[in-house]
């Protein structure tokens, strides 16, 4: 027994000390065992994350009935806590049994069973060993001994498989969570920029992963760049000791596609110990384009698509503060005459088309184009500055006034009005901008009560 021992020893040996075991390597240890030994079955199952003991291989030399799966549970926890602590232990039939072993007789529907149990450091299961015997013989003296060695063999690898398996598993998951986060991700040296690791959806609009590891951050993202970007936030996420400190974030637009996306940047220390730099995004384009038509919306007129009265204000306002530089202009006020009759005769659909083609016919005339604004229902506003004159005014107003000759050609006939204008200059009729568009409002009324069609500057109502 002694020489035979020797042999089945170095043979397991040999079988399982690869670093990789195949399955049918380990169905031919099994084998080893159970023809050495004379069990009817040898059986290995491993623990998953959900405490359920799976049957991984096995080895049969007669019929028995097999269970492909146990939860941990239905083996007694405090003979479980037994079998933690002892290299293998051996049940049969018709001996003084507890109740816990004679359960896990019938668990494995035999007569006699040899059971080793695989531990981690803290003296958990995660693993069996089951070999089966349908008889009951007691094992001799020198088999317990070669069992005793033999088995832990087998227990160093069950160990390392499993630990790889739930390593495996524990790495599958993180980068299933990782690539379905809806975040981008991606990990790189913090000194040297290499890139260590990028999640799925970082790499795709770069052609794959394989785009990413080993290059540097700024060759994968800006192509051509020859060191670290400008803008990189890594010296504000270490302190003076180069420990990690606070999370930064910013805007950030990509370049090839418009695409928006918040990042935040942290230092951490990587698998290997090394200081690394996280950077995650989260792509906001569709934010940034709810924020652009939100401001859009705030700005500007829906019906005819100009400036507003908000922007109107803000720009005056503006041009107002130059007047310290010397700066000087207009403000003209429009009003359309004989719009209401517009509305009651073909309609409010019929009006809001009139207005539309009155304000491309204003953004039509060059000295109007990027000036032009609508005040609210038939009212426009206008700010003209620089080297432009009273002159150059009322050859605008004149220019305009022909337009308005001819009919405006709508959808429901042809249309007739006319504009009334005033206009208040700045600063010598005001230096704010309520005032200006008041005196400008004043000066056109003046000529709506002389019937219209004209234009009036706010120094002509004192006449």
């Amino acid at each position: 027994m002694e020489e035979t021992g020797a042999k089945l020893i170095l043979a397991l040996a040999e079988l399982l000390g690869a670093k990789q075991v195949e399955t049918d390597v380990i169905d031919r240890a099994l084998a080893l065992i159970c023809d050495a030994f004379a069990f009817d079955g040898g059986l290995i199952y491993e623990l998953d994350q959900y405490n359920h003991l799976h049957l991984k291989e096995r080895y049969l030399r007669g019929q028995l009935v097999l269970r492909p799966n146990l939860h941990i549970d239905e083996i007694d926890a405090a003979y479980r806590s037994y079998l933690a602590q002892e290299i293998f232990v051996l049940l049969e039939q018709g001996q003084s049994n507890t109740a816990a072993e004679e359960a896990l007789l019938q668990l494995f529907a035999a007569r006699s069973l040899v059971v080793g149990s695989v531990v981690d450091e803290n003296l958990q299961i995660y693993g069996l060993l089951v070999f089966v015997r349908q008889t009951v013989r007691p094992l001799t003296a020198a088999e317990r001994c070669l069992l005793t060695t033999a088995l832990p063999i087998f227990s160093r690898y069950i160990g390392v498989r499993v630990y790889g398996n739930r390593l495996a598993f524990a790495n599958k998951s993180m980068e299933s969570i990782l690539d379905n986060t809806g975040i981008d991700i991606y990990v790189n040296d913090f000194y040297t920029h290499d890139i260590l690791y990028a999640n799925k959806s970082m790499a795709a609009p770069y052609g794959g992963i394989e785009q990413f590891l080993g290059r540097k951050c700024w060759e994968v993202l800006y192509p051509g760049q020859n060191g670290p970007c400008s803008f990189c936030p890594q010296e504000k996420l270490i302190d003076e000791h180069g420990l990690p400190t606070k999370i930064y974030s910013w805007d950030y637009q990509r370049p090839f596609d418009g695409s928006w996306f918040r990042v935040f940047s942290g230092a951490f220390r990587w698998v290997d110990g090394r200081l690394a730099h996280v950077v995650s995004s989260a792509d906001i384009t569709e934010n940034k384009h709810n924020e652009a038509l939100i401001e859009y919306l705030a700005n500007y007129d829906a019906l005819t698509e100009l400036p507003n009265r908000r922007m109107l204000v803000q720009e005056c306002e503006r041009r107002l503060a130059q007047l310290e530089d010397g700066g000087k202009g207009y403000l003209l006020f429009f009003d359309i005459d004989g719009f209401k009759n517009i509305n009651d005769t073909f309609g409010h659909e019929a009006g809001d088309e009139f207005l539309v083609q009155l304000g491309q016919f204003f953004l039509g005339i060059p000295m109007l184009k990027g000036s032009i604004y609508r005040n609210g229902g038939d009212e426009f506003v206008a700010i003209i500055d620089g080297d432009k004159t009273e002159d150059h005014i009322r050859n605008l107003a004149g220019f305009i006034h022909r337009r308005f000759n001819k009919p405006w050609q709508l959808k429901s006939g042809a249309v007739f009005c006319n504009v009334s204008i005033g206009v208040a200059r700045y600063p010598e009729d005001g230096r704010k901008v309520e005032e200006l568009l008041l005196k400008a409002d004043q000066a056109m009324y003046r000529v709506k009560k002389a019937g219209g069609k004209g234009i009036c500057f706010d120094y002509e109502l004192a006449d």
